[in-house]
């Protein structure tokens, strides 16, 4: 998940290899976990073929939550090496993980309106505290974008860290809230669910990481390219 330091050619952006692997591993991921959960899995008794979307909801909702840590992680390097670089994983983190919760809220509320009649419930602390975990998220482009340089990104990287204190709240509702709209699925005596689910489930979990890390290499290359176009069009100005 870290940028790649290493160039493959003369002519080559740096990360260019790392961006096409992950993108292969994501896309073969994504598409075996689409079979397997809608063509293999067996169907829940009770919620029929809308429990199907279980699989991608909570998927995406952890790789939002790994997002978001990996932007708290890319904080703290950037704080002791002020290198830009880890300022881009930090923000390219938090833009993928904010895309990720656009996707949790959706697909969650298709479920909860399929299986339980109501689109969203204020009274559950784990969709309150999800949604807060978003509007922090959301709020650090608005930081971001008032200040300039330097100041932008060590303030960035302040926030990310901060930020990340309300990841393990949401955590820890999801494990101690009692709700009619979440269904129990992990308890402390393991997965509530057959294994051949459990076991799609883990495909899916597993997708989802490697979508986000294929989303972060592409978003990091693209702003190693622009650079590098930058870099360029002023030596070809100066000459």
């Amino acid at each position: 998940m870290t940028p790649s330091s290493t160039t493959d050619g003369p002519d080559r952006i740096p990360g260019q290899r790392a961006a096409v692997i992950w993108g292969v591993i994501a896309t073969i991921l994504v598409v075996v976990s689409t079979i397997g959960v809608f063509l293999v899995a067996p169907e829940d008794a009770d919620q029929g073929i809308i429990q199907r979307i279980f699989y991608f909801h909570v998927a995406i909702a952890i790789a939002s939550l790994v997002a978001f840590a990996v932007a708290c992680v890319a904080g703290i390097i950037y704080l002791r090496t002020r290198s830009v670089r880890w300022d881009d994983v930090g923000e390219a983190s938090i833009r993928i993980g904010l895309l990720f919760s656009v996707l949790v809220v959706i697909t969650g509320s298709i479920w909860a309106k399929a299986s339980w009649g109501t689109w969203w419930v204020w009274s559950d602390p784990r969709l309150v505290t999800y949604l807060i975990v978003v509007l922090i998220y959301a709020a650090y482009f608005v930081l971001r974008s008032s200040a300039e340089d330097d100041r932008k990104m060590r303030y960035s990287a302040i926030y990310a860290i901060a930020g990340f204190a309300s990841v393990p709240l949401s955590f820890y509702s999801v494990r101690v809230a009692e709700s009619f709209v979440h269904p129990v699925v992990f308890t402390s005596g393991g997965a509530n669910m057959p294994g051949t689910m459990l076991w799609w489930f883990v495909v899916s979990q597993v997708a989802m990481i490697a979508l986000f890390i294929a989303l972060l290499e592409v978003d990091l290359l693209g702003r190693r390219s622009e650079r590098a176009l930058r870099r360029l069009a002023m030596r070809l100005e100066s000459a």
